[in-house]
């Protein structure tokens, strides 16, 4: 217990206290302020980052432990010591298929090697080799391998490329028939194709080469437009003669080599072996058929309307022509192509044709010509007896203009000479009548 004077000045000694306490906070608050800064930015970071670790903390015991945890799991199923023990055997495996997996691992590159340099068959046995042993891995393994699966369809690739070779190969002009066969068997190898669809490329490639051929006859006739062209062959009889006899040439080569090798490579029996899928349903029979039926008039669509447009006007080298045109009808006729019934329309058309324009250009140039140069063209006609007559002496008799027995037939009697226009006219009837006698044969 206090006295009660002491609690009577414990008021006052409180208050004077206060004061005092107040005035040192005072100077404390003025002399020490930075320090109460930095405490207050350090309290504010401590708080934010006690924050920050308690979010850190909850994701890693709710998300990353969970995590860690699951990993753990999964990696001690794929190391636990069943896996650990299995090991041994797989490296086993492994070994024993090693000269397998690195055969499988060089075939594509062989095969791309052997298509690039022209080996077809050794590219064909790889592939085959390659399936074989991819077969035998596949049957060890129980499910194919991902590895087999992307050689193969290198090797698919490289297979590819070496068709579309083959097929490019039947396209060029130069080709034979060696080569033909070669690349038709090595396609037929392939089973890629069956056999009507390559016997239709074959024709098709063929008959687009024989066309190029004869465009390039045709171009190097004479101009370079279809007008400059006709006006060159209207005005040289020779350069048509000329454009049909190499034209005739290239065509005859061109079906003859068409249809020796279609039938050598499609038709001939003693290949029937060599073939992967011959036909043998009546729809492949059939396709035979047609082919066979339509590759004749395939081919004389690409001489038949150029000797309608040219052959009348190489009239004068009509005899020539006709004897090159029944060479090539008895050449195509020795492999069941005989068009020689086809032939005589058109040659008779030209030598008629023919005939009536030289005989109409006798009777324009030469007595019309005279005619009109004397008669109609003047203001005043000259009198005959100037320009029809060229012996200034009497007209003989015309009794004279017959041929006498003593006379050859083919000989003409002098008076004529007396009588110009009309010895040229005859003259002009002679000439058309010696080129119909040389065209005689093939009327």
């Amino acid at each position: 217990t206090n006295a009660l004077s002491d609690l009577l000045s414990t008021p006052s000694a409180l208050t004077t206290q206060s004061h005092t306490l107040t005035s040192s906070l005072t100077a404390l608050t003025h002399t020490s302020y930075p320090t109460f800064l930095s405490l207050h930015h350090t309290s504010t970071a401590l708080l934010t980052s006690l924050s920050l670790f308690d979010t850190s903390l909850n994701c890693l015991i709710n998300i990353a432990l969970p995590a860690l945890d699951d990993a753990a799991r999964v990696f001690r199923e794929k190391t636990g010591p069943e896996v650990i023990e299995g090991m041994p055997q797989k490296a086993r495996v492994v070994l024993e298929q090693h000269d397998k997996l690195r055969d499988l691992l060089d075939v594509p590159v062989l095969i791309d090697t052997c298509v690039r340099n022209g080996l077809y068959a050794e590219a064909l046995s790889l592939a085959a080799h390659a399936k074989s042993l991819s077969d035998d891995e596949n049957a060890t393994q129980g499910l194919p391998l991902q590895l087999v699966d992307s050689l193969q369809a290198k090797i698919a690739s490289s297979l590819h490329s070496m068709q579309l070779i083959l097929l490019n190969t039947l396209y060029e002009p130069a080709r034979k028939l060696p080569a033909i066969w070669k690349a038709v068997q090595f396609l037929r190898r392939m089973k890629a194709i069956h056999e009507d669809e390559l016997a239709l490329v074959f024709i098709s490639a063929r008959i687009g080469c024989l066309r190029d051929a004869l465009d390039g006859v045709e171009r190097d006739a004479a101009g370079s437009t279809v007008e400059e062209r006709e006006r060159e062959i209207d005005r040289q009889a020779d350069d048509v003669a000329r454009f049909l006899k190499k034209y005739i040439d290239i065509w005859r080569e061109g079906a003859y080599d068409l249809v020796t090798q279609y039938t050598t490579i499609f038709l001939d029996r003693s290949h029937a072996g060599a073939r992967i899928a011959p036909p043998a349903d009546e729809d492949a029979e059939a396709s035979s058929y047609i082919i066979q039926q339509t590759l004749p008039s395939t081919l004389l669509e690409l001489l038949l309307p150029t000797l309608r447009s040219y052959l009348e006007r190489g009239y004068p080298h009509l005899a020539p022509l006709a004897t090159q045109l029944a060479y090539c009808s008895s050449a195509l006729a020795c492999v069941g192509m005989d068009f020689r019934a086809l032939l005589s329309p058109l040659i008779s058309q030209s030598v008629i044709g023919g005939f009536a324009r030289d005989v109409r250009l006798g009777v324009e140039h030469e007595w019309s010509g005279v005619l009109a140069k004397h008669v109609t063209s003047r203001p005043k006609p000259s009198a005959s007896s100037m320009w029809l007559v060229a012996t200034p002496n009497s007209v003989p008799a015309f009794k004279t203009l017959v041929l006498l027995p003593s006379n050859a037939p083919h000989s003409p009697p002098q008076v004529l000479t007396a009588f110009p226009p009309l010895a040229k006219m005859l003259n002009a009837y002679i000439r058309a009548l010696n080129r119909l006698r040389r065209g005689h044969a093939y009327f």
